[in-house]
């Protein structure tokens, strides 16, 4: 099943709004209450968190509430894609290889292929903005704590937490391992230990207008850790200033010995069944304090899975005593998917008919095409 949503964050972070087109099926959907996980779905993959494979990434900066964050350019992924095409009708090629090949673009999704997760979906912005409007009484509430974006993507709303609560860690799930490789892990890099901010030599920033881009320099990180002082004089007497494959791989390594934000940070991909059979299998169940999610629910087939995924990650009301913090998982949707099968009331009463959760609304944008934030809680927990 391909189509797009019409509606996201352009690379410039300007929000697009418009309905839902359905482009025709060719898959058949899973049943809704069939908890077994198909064959063809994506294993559970670990993602470790690396370097980027580029010498450079260009990134846009995202605005919320005068707060900034990095997202990598849809652009500049392509770019990098391109370079990496050896030309060859390869079958391994990865899932957004292949879309792209075909001439799909970020915005949309391949059922059972690709979920969407180079683009920025509008609300995401929500839920971004719901963190740093109710940041006061979440950062007190989060110390220490487990966050898990299901669905993650670009993953802005783990940015700001990784930013803003020191002391929190983050799991940033999605269904392609290409995108947290691609987009989510250069993202992180970008806003914490790579950050163009810290005014690193190599990188630069660029502004125009209302908008702002910068590149940030790897190749130029990489050389300093390697060779430090010495680097220009190394580099300077070389026939060609480029690392080789052998050295690149060795300045990696040593950055990300370097790296203390990986202490914080995991990413798994795969498909939601399979990656709550793995939490169960590894006794990982009830470990989040607080689960995010974001356009997630477009296609009522995902119910089952995206509920079973929520009932074993969330952690129980007692996880943490005395705190008087109650664990929650916050999914913003739209109000109405036109042209799909979700909707914000189809699974508020999907939730409501398991008895697990109690479920309420607790932000809507109004307007034509009307947005909100679910809060899902344990049942009698509130």
């Amino acid at each position: 099943m391909s189509f797009k949503f019409n509606f996201g964050v352009g690379d410039n972070g300007e929000i697009i709004n418009g309905a839902a087109i359905a482009e025709g099926s060719s898959t058949a959907a899973l049943p809704c209450e069939n908890l077994q996980c198909s064959e063809s779905a994506a294993p559970c993959e670990h993602v470790p968190i690396s370097i980027p494979g580029v010498s450079s990434a260009v990134f846009d900066a995202i605005y919320y509430c005068s707060q900034r964050l990095w997202k990598r350019q849809i652009d500049d992924v392509q770019f990098q894609l391109a370079q990496q095409d050896d030309m060859t009708d390869d079958a391994e090629d990865s899932a957004i290889k292949q879309a792209m090949a075909e001439g799909s673009s970020a915005a949309d999704v391949i059922k059972g292929v690709y979920e969407g997760g180079l683009k920025t979906w509008e609300c995401s912005m929500d839920l971004l903005t719901y963190l740093v409007e109710h940041g006061d009484e979440l950062h007190m509430s989060l110390s220490g704590a487990r966050v898990l974006e299901i669905g993650c993507g670009t993953g802005l709303p783990s940015l700001h937490i990784l930013k803003s609560i020191a002391s929190a860690s983050v799991c940033m799930q999605d269904y392609n391992r290409d995108v947290l490789e691609l987009v989510t892990i250069p993202n992180v890099l970008a806003n914490t230990a790579f950050s163009p901010e810290d005014g690193v030599m190599g990188d630069s920033v660029h502004a125009e207008g209302d908008t702002e881009s910068c590149e940030i320099d790897f190749d130029f990180r990489r050389t300093q850790v390697l060779f430090g002082a010495d680097t220009d004089r190394i580099i300077g007497e070389r026939e060609t200033p480029e690392l080789t494959s052998e050295e690149a791989c060795e300045a990696d390594s040593r950055l990300l010995e370097r790296l203390e934000i990986k202490d914080r940070c995991e990413f798994v991909a795969g498909d939601w069944a399979r990656i709550e059979q793995e939490m169960r299998a590894q006794g990982r169940d009830h470990s989040f304090s607080l689960i995010l999610s974001s356009e997630t629910i477009y296609d009522v087939d995902s119910y089952a899975k995206l509920h079973d995924l929520l009932s074993c990650a969330l952690a129980k009301p007692d996880s943490q005593p005395g705190s008087g913090y109650v664990p929650m998982a916050l999914v913003a949707a739209k109000s109405i998917y036109f042209g799909l099968s979700g909707s914000v009331l189809s699974f508020q009463q999907y939730v409501e008919r398991r008895g697990v959760f109690d479920i309420s609304s607790i932000w809507q944008s109004g307007g034509s095409m009307s947005r909100e934030i679910l809060r899902l809680t344990w049942s009698g927990s509130c």
